[in-house]
């Protein structure tokens, strides 16, 4: 009996020994050094209450925001900031945090650059667009000071875009900033794939067209009943439990003395967070009525289950942002952003991987309907827009420029995207020379 015993506690210690010999090894490949001689890193304090639901917030206005105050890294994960960084390891955008409207700044709204006659540049759209406000600012800035009128100005990139924008977002932002007196040197509006793949998601679930994103109004919409016996609710109170949990396992990990109790406490947490996505998608799966929430998403009309009813939202938006930034004096430049799904980009095997997808939920819209927002483009020039057409820009390029499987370009991409659209907003600059704009 004594010899049996002694067996179990012998292999007992040997499986935990090779348990954290193989949890060492499990964090030396995601970090590159060993657990027990990594840097010390701030422990956070277990919340004593929950943590919130979402970090979106509904914004009167514009339909929804982040939160402000809410830094980069706490609302996307090491893994997709490595991803959009690269070929870099840690640029100095990654610090950025949402300011005081939830865009993800550096600074506040309105904004009036202190210095000698600065160049203020604003940045419109979706998440692209947003990524590249943060990542392609400073590329954007360089290559501008090489035209002549800028050499001696502060340029100065500002983020008006959020994920999961699409028209009419980006023009109700435009009017809204530009009534509480925010000035523009320059605006560039960056879309097309969210008017095109997030507007179908719209129809498909019977929502307006003109409505924010159902993908992420639908989630905000169900977290804010009207009733407590609705759909959802049991699924809202589940994921209370499951952010809570998150949060716990978040800071236990940091605290871990040994690999094996890190490993744990991470593998734990993947799972919360993966329930917490799989009840978030549900809670956007179906569109809640307005007699059961409190946020009201109009119905989609009969007659616009097509591309062509996404297309002349977008164009019309469009046109609106350019009369009025005329109206001012203020240039404007219409970007069609590229999108992997679209174009002769060749991929090489590392970047089709992570980039390509063939069941992707936007594939098939994307290639129905830029082909429909392309043909636009000639009556747009007609009114007086300029429009840069990107979506051949990677076609000769043969290193990887996206990010993920969606739409986003990694750091590379951002520069090339910043260095086109440098130049057609030099060619305005150009025409526009005498304008009140550029005279101040």
């Amino acid at each position: 009996m004594r010899n049996a015993i002694r067996l179990i506690v012998i292999n007992v210690v040997v499986l935990a020994v090779l348990a954290e010999l193989a949890s060492l090894g499990w964090y030396f490949f995601l970090h590159g050094t060993l657990y027990y001689t990594r840097p010390p890193a701030p422990v956070p304090a277990i919340a004593t209450q929950p943590p919130p639901l979402t970090t979106f917030r509904i914004a009167p206005y514009f339909g929804f925001m982040r939160a402000p105050g809410l830094p980069l890294r706490d609302a996307v994960t090491a893994e997709r900031l490595a991803d959009l960084a690269a070929p870099e390891r840690a640029p100095a955008w990654t610090t950025v945090a949402t300011n005081n409207y939830g865009f993800l700044s550096p600074h506040d709204f309105p904004f009036a650059a202190p210095g000698n006659n600065p160049f203020i540049v604003g940045v419109f759209g979706g998440s692209v667009a947003q990524w590249f406000a943060l990542q392609g600012a400073a590329t954007l800035a360089r290559e501008l000071r090489g035209f002549p009128a800028m050499r001696d100005r502060e340029i100065v990139v500002l983020n008006f875009a959020t994920g999961g924008y699409k028209q009419p977002q980006q023009l109700l932002v435009l009017n809204y900033f530009m009534a509480l007196g925010q000035g523009f040197d320059f605006v560039v509006n960056l879309d097309g794939f969210n008017e095109i793949a997030l507007a179908r998601h719209n129809i498909a679930a019977g929502i307006a067209v003109g409505m924010p994103s159902i993908e992420h109004m639908g989630p905000l919409a169900r977290l804010a009943p009207l009733a407590l016996d609705v759909d959802g609710t049991d699924a809202v109170a589940e994921l209370a439990r499951l952010k809570r949990q998150s949060a716990e396992l978040a800071s236990s990990a940091t605290r871990q003395p040994l690999a094996l109790g890190y490993v744990i406490d991470t593998l734990r947490l993947r799972r919360a967070t993966y329930a917490v996505a799989q009840i978030t998608a549900q809670l956007a799966g179906a569109p809640p009525t307005a007699a059961h929430s409190l946020v009201a998403l109009t119905p989609a009309a009969p007659a616009s289950g097509s591309g062509d009813a996404a297309v002349a939202l977008w164009s019309a938006s469009s046109r609106q942002m350019h009369d009025l930034l005329r109206s001012r004096g203020i240039p404007f430049l219409q970007v069609v952003q590229p999108n992997q799904y679209f174009g002769g980009h060749r991929f090489g095997v590392a970047e089709a991987a992570r980039a390509v997808r063939e069941d992707s939920p936007y594939r098939v819209h994307v290639q129905a309907g830029y082909p429909l927002m392309l043909a636009a483009l000639p009556a747009l020039r007609a009114g007086g827009l300029v429009v840069l057409d990107a979506t051949a820009l990677f076609d000769a390029e043969p290193a990887a420029v996206y990010a993920d499987d969606c739409c986003h370009l990694n750091q590379y991409g951002n520069d090339l995207l910043a260095r086109a659209v440098v130049n057609a907003m030099t060619a305005v600059l150009e025409r526009a020379s005498r304008t009140p704009a550029l005279a101040r």
